[in-house]
């Protein structure tokens, strides 16, 4: 084990000695208190409020972090563990590691020991949007029915409970289709936003109950809380808060019929997400809105690229519930290219992801599927829709994105569509001149893993070696 801090490397040999004089227990305890303190410094990083400092120097320090939380784990320091993996988690939101973020949280709630109620409110918060990201809507709700009853317990943390009432409404609305429970969950937590002065839960709370309006039918209504959520996050700077809400009323245009001014306000929540430092999470939304909006204009080779770039982000965060939608899209997409059983096969999987999710589908979201899924209807008793049932998540992906994307004409100042999020994070590390495994490393995933990645950047860009990418970087 190494751990680095402040530019001390301390080496196996430093603490085989520490640990022969008994002091071994007391720097890695003071090595865990350290970054417990870096990360509790941005008590509003929960609701992405604050500058990006403070995000660079966790990314900095991730490594130690995790250091630190496997110690805490291994010595029953349970509050420690807590405490540190519910402050990391909008980083790991940020950054996209959604399932090494559950993994910590859930390991630290599952620790014996004594721990605080509000650690405990706090992890279980984080480990319940995590969850509800990745399609696990029985897990966001348990962790929010708890983190409640919890939270009574707790003086002076209504933003935690804002947070939860939240969760718990949404994870309410998609797992059973109760509104009204939805309501009035969203209606509480715009009551406490309000008694607390709190713009960012106002903000939050009318983005959910116009999501709720515009489910139920009514999109005046919607519209109306939409951009009531939008003046307020342009006046107080909630930059991400802004997206999620500009996502939401594109997509509330989208399936009205506008799909141009949906294309706009996508195109927008996109760059808000990126300028806030969002590399994969959130960015799979707009992503596969952008497709929608791209095949309603009939434009079907924009949005197979759009749909394939958000799947291919879903499948790196996990998330199965973007992740339906877009498997749809892309058959769409085939059935347009009149590829009937590779688009048969896509609803076919896409028909079982939804089942085992239990996210029902709204009548206008069918009803731009309609002109492509009918044609792969008629062969629903198919071998090839049967094949697309019987894949599992993974499987269903992989398939998917199995055709090779043709690249974009890049221009100076936009990114193509070709090369996804992660496949221009890979390109940038690779003009630094890092080998696969140090990319492995930098991104916390495997070699092969970046290795696949660069074979399909140097195919996209038509590009034979290393060497030639990292020119092309530059050159951009």
């Amino acid at each position: 084990m190494r751990y680095v801090s402040h530019g001390e490397a301390w080496t196996y040999g430093a603490l085989d000695r520490l640990e022969e004089s008994g002091e071994a227990g007391a720097l890695r305890h003071r090595h865990a208190t350290h970054f417990l303190a870096l990360a509790e410094e941005e008590p509003e990083a929960f609701k992405n409020v604050r500058p990006p400092g403070w995000i660079r120097r966790l990314a900095e320090e991730h490594n130690n972090i995790r250091a630190a939380l496997s110690w805490s784990l291994r010595e029953d320091e349970a509050e420690i563990g807590l405490r540190l993996a519910g402050a990391v988690q909008p980083f790991w939101v940020q950054r996209g590691h959604y399932s090494e973020g559950r993994g910590w949280l859930e390991a630290a709630l599952a620790k014996d020991g004594e721990t605080s109620p509000t650690a405990r409110v706090k992890a279980l918060r984080g480990v319940g949007w995590l969850a509800l990201w990745q399609g696990d809507i029985d897990r966001a709700s348990s962790a929010a029915e708890q983190g409640l009853r919890l939270s009574r317990q707790v003086a002076g943390e209504s933003s935690v409970a804002v947070h939860l009432l939240l969760l718990l409404g949404f994870s309410t609305t998609l797992l059973r289709g109760d509104y009204e429970r939805a309501i009035g969950l969203f209606e509480e937590s715009l009551r406490l936003s309000r008694e607390a002065r709190d713009g960012w839960g106002i903000a939050a709370s009318l983005l959910h109950l116009g999501n709720v309006a515009g489910d139920q039918g009514d999109d005046k209504r919607a519209v109306e809380l939409y951009e009531e959520g939008i003046a307020l996050c342009r006046e107080s700077g909630y930059a991400v808060l802004l997206a999620d809400t500009l996502t939401n009323l594109g997509y509330t245009l989208l399936l009205r019929g506008d799909h141009e001014r949906a294309a706009e306000l996508n195109e927008e929540a996109a760059a808000l997400y990126r300028e806030r430092g969002y590399r994969y999470g959130r960015l799979e939304y707009p992503i596969d809105n952008l497709g929608w909006a791209a095949l309603a204009g009939g434009d079907h080779e924009r949005a197979r690229a759009l749909h394939k770039e958000s799947l291919v982000l879903c499948r790196e965060l996990g998330d199965r519930l973007v992740a339906v939608d877009s498997l749809e899209g892309l058959a769409c997409a085939a059935e347009a290219r009149d590829e009937t059983d590779r688009s048969a096969r896509l609803f076919g999987a896409a028909e079982a992801l939804r089942e085992t999710l239990g996210v029902p589908q709204l009548p206008a979201e069918r009803a731009l599927r309609e002109p492509y899924l009918t044609a792969a209807g008629a062969r629903r008793d198919g071998a090839p829709w049967q094949d697309g049932r019987g894949m599992v998540f993974e499987e269903a992906v992989e398939y998917a994105l199995a055709e090779d994307q043709p690249a974009a004409s890049p221009t100076p100042d936009r990114r193509p569509t070709a090369l996804t999020s992660r496949e221009w994070e890979v390109s940038a590390l690779v003009a630094r001149g890092l080998t696969n495994r140090q990319i492995a490393t930098e991104l916390s995933i495997s070699e092969h893993t970046v290795a696949t990645h660069v074979g399909r950047i140097l195919n996209k860009l038509g590009l034979s070696s290393r060497s030639r990418l990292a020119a092309w970087v530059t050159e951009r």
